[in-house]
């Protein structure tokens, strides 16, 4: 089983649907797609071939639906923000994106090969959204939960943490083992934990807009989020053109039982 902070993650719903009812542009200019490694390991490990059917749960701006179309699998989005949904509709082409959320979820029961999570489980009531997800998987069906989370252990990012002030507002631990509440449940297979780095390069804009693109980031009064973006572009100033920015993405893979 997989290791890490294990300190308890509440459901920040709340915060997740006012952060993320506008600045959805701002989300897909800044925030990385996911490594083709990672990718790859998901595809293989979820067995999610060509025509697969595949939920895209919260599913954004749909960074993860393009990846996993461009390699052939048949998805459907599911997403709770107008405003994602209508990026999101502008920059996918092909798969259809749905209004919904991960505890009603508005699909039958068993319609689908795997379902994913990118960058949003945290948002989730764990014990009603995996009864959802458990209900629209076919037995023997896959869900991999993924996360692109800034590699803190770098100096640079570091510093950025504590100036965005993400160090105080992070909406889990960082290297929380998110595996617990798919144990928890009781309704899926062993979890397999896998890890992968890469680095995003950016330039001094985008730097700014990763950080304006954070929930707790959006919901600022005007005046502080001017002055928090400010210290942050200052900041990305020091580090050179184009910035590095080293990430490691968390990867969380379970089967429903066959039946």
């Amino acid at each position: 089983m997989s290791t890490g902070d294990n300190s308890p993650v509440e459901p920040q719903g709340p915060l997740g649907r006012v952060g993320f009812e506008s600045g959805s542009d701002v989300y897909e200019r800044a925030r990385p797609s996911y490594p083709e490694a990672a990718v790859a390991h998901l595809e293989d490990t979820c067995a999610i071939g060509r025509g697969s059917v595949v939920l895209d749960l919260a599913a954004g701006t749909g960074k993860l639906t393009r990846q996993l179309s461009a390699d052939g699998a048949r998805c459907v989005a599911v997403e709770p923000s107008a405003s994602m949904r209508e990026v999101f509709q502008r920059m996918v082409e092909g798969p259809p994106v749905v209004g919904g959320t991960a505890e009603a979820i508005p699909l039958a029961d068993r319609s689908v090969d795997a379902v994913v999570v990118a960058q949003a489980f945290h948002w989730f009531d764990p014990p009603v959204a995996l009864a959802e997800i458990a209900r629209v998987l076919r037995p023997g069906g896959w869900l991999a939960l993924i996360w692109n989370e800034r590699d803190e252990s770098d100096p640079s990012v570091a510093q950025l943490s504590r100036i965005s002030k993400w160090d105080r507002n992070q909406p889990y631990p960082m290297g929380h083992d998110f595996g617990r509440s798919l144990d928890e449940s009781g309704l899926f297979g062993p979890v397999e934990r896998s890890g992968f780095s890469f680095v995003q390069w950016l330039d001094g804009d985008a730097f700014v807009d990763q950080v304006a693109s954070r929930s707790y980031v959006r919901v600022l009064p005007e005046d502080e989020r001017e002055a928090l973006l400010a210290q942050v572009a200052a900041f990305g100033a020091t580090l050179g053109d184009p910035i590095p920015l080293p990430y490691v993405t968390d990867l969380f893979c379970a089967q429903l039982p066959p039946q």
